[in-house]
């Protein structure tokens, strides 16, 4: 390391045949923090810093990485506490500090419950925000089957299978699934599903109690709905109060007014059986009746499971 000049400030202006290593000169003299050095062969010019030659223009993280065996132990910024610090550059170190990594997220919509009896065709709307991954593959399944390869990272999906009760499994309300999967190649696999169900209708109103039977009961109003209690107002006129529901659901266990009185003794419970909007399918259902005519204007009922 050639001595060429010292400054006023005791630093060296020195020349070397390529990149500085070396904090003495040639006279053995050790070389003070923010001396300067030129590369004779290469142009470039070298400030010490740290005992570190860095060349003057470029960014720090070329000379020296960041790695420690203990984790952190406070969080700053995007970096987390209990972090092992294993950098390749100083630089690297403020990304993660400054740019922490935003994971991506995944939605498929949505879920739904339809009339047993019918056949149905699922369209669904798929979505990927990327953020700061990078998405290798998208696909869709149905229970677990492949069912298609998706090529952009947001849109609609039609199903390919005709979805119904008979080829679903048996259960209360014969549910298939839809997955949606995602794989990264900087970040780990994500999943989104829905379902579609099956169930059979429920009923209620108010009848004569000579019309209390399956033709009668399915001109009441009708809801497609999971296992859940019942509210609902009714106007009776010198007739009963009408609740009908697939067996499968179980017994009520409370009626309640609407002033709250328990009126379950009340009511009768009979099992009945319909046929669905197949025209082929039959479901038992309990049809709960009140036990007299009555005249009432909106009265309330609530009944439990």
């Amino acid at each position: 390391m050639q001595h060429v000049r010292s400054s006023i400030k005791g630093v060296f202006i020195l020349q070397h045949e390529g990149v500085p290593t070396s904090t003495t000169t040639d006279f053995d003299e050790t070389i003070i923090e923010g001396s300067l050095c030129v590369d004779n062969l290469n142009g470039n010019l070298y400030i010490l810093k740290n005992s570190i030659w860095i060349k003057v223009g470029s960014d720090i993280a070329v000379v020296s990485d960041y790695v420690r065996t203990q984790p952190t132990k406070t969080s700053v910024g995007g970096l987390i506490a209990g972090t092992t610090p294993n950098f390749s550059s100083i630089q690297a170190v403020f990304d993660a500090m400054l740019y922490p990594f935003t994971p991506p997220t995944i939605s498929l919509s949505s879920s739904s419950l339809h009339e047993k009896g019918l056949d149905i065709t699922k369209t669904m709307n798929y979505n990927i925000n990327v953020n700061d991954a990078i998405v290798d593959t998208k696909t869709i399944k149905l229970n677990n089957v492949l069912e298609a390869t998706l090529t952009n990272n947001s849109g609609s999906y039609t199903g390919q299978t005709v979805l119904s009760f008979s080829n679903a499994p048996v259960s209360m309300y014969y549910t298939q699934t839809y997955t949606f999967t995602v794989t990264y190649t900087n970040y780990t696999q994500q999943t989104s599903n829905i379902s579609v169900s099956f169930v059979a209708p429920s009923y209620y109103g108010v009848l004569a109690s000579g019309n209390i039977n399956e033709t009668g009961i399915k001109t009441l109003t009708k809801t497609i709905n999971t296992k859940q209690n019942l509210s609902a107002s009714f106007s009776p006129n010198n007739q009963r109060y009408i609740y009908a529901y697939p067996t499968i659901f179980g017994d009520i266990t409370q009626i309640l007014d609407q002033n709250n009185f328990n009126i379950t003794a009340g009511f009768s419970k009979t099992v009945m059986n319909f046929v669905l909007i197949d025209g082929i399918t039959t479901e038992s259902y309990n049809v709960y009746s009140s036990n007299v005519d009555t005249t009432q204007t909106g009265f309330g009922l609530t009944f439990k499971f």
